[in-house]
């Protein structure tokens, strides 16, 4: 929970970005040679937890090792009284080459 809100909290600071980081049995090696390779969506979620559940799903989907929320919007409620969140992420991968080479 604690690496969610700072997560949160990055997306308004200018900073270094650190992904949150899904396996992990990285190695240094592999940790250093992360690199962001696209962008995923969630159109649907009504709160934070839900938010990062799905984008973890992205992006093991993806075959993706991380993930970094780069923008979250809330909209009307839905029919239950509930607001509902959109968000945006960057999905990062290990250079193969540092990893396997």
């Amino acid at each position: 929970m604690k690496q969610l809100i700072n997560d949160v909290i990055s997306i308004f600071t200018p900073q270094s970005v650190k992904p949150v980081l899904i396996r992990a049995d990285l190695t240094h090696r592999e940790i250093s040679s992360i690199h962001p390779v696209g962008f995923t969506s969630v159109s649907w979620a009504t709160s934070m937890e839900e938010l990062n559940d799905a984008f973890v799903q992205k992006a093991l989907a993806a075959g993706a090792v991380g993930y970094h929320i780069t923008d979250v919007e809330s909209h009307e409620p839905a029919h239950d009284g509930q607001h509902v969140m959109a968000a945006t992420a960057t999905l990062y991968h290990i250079n193969s080459k540092v990893a396997y080479g």
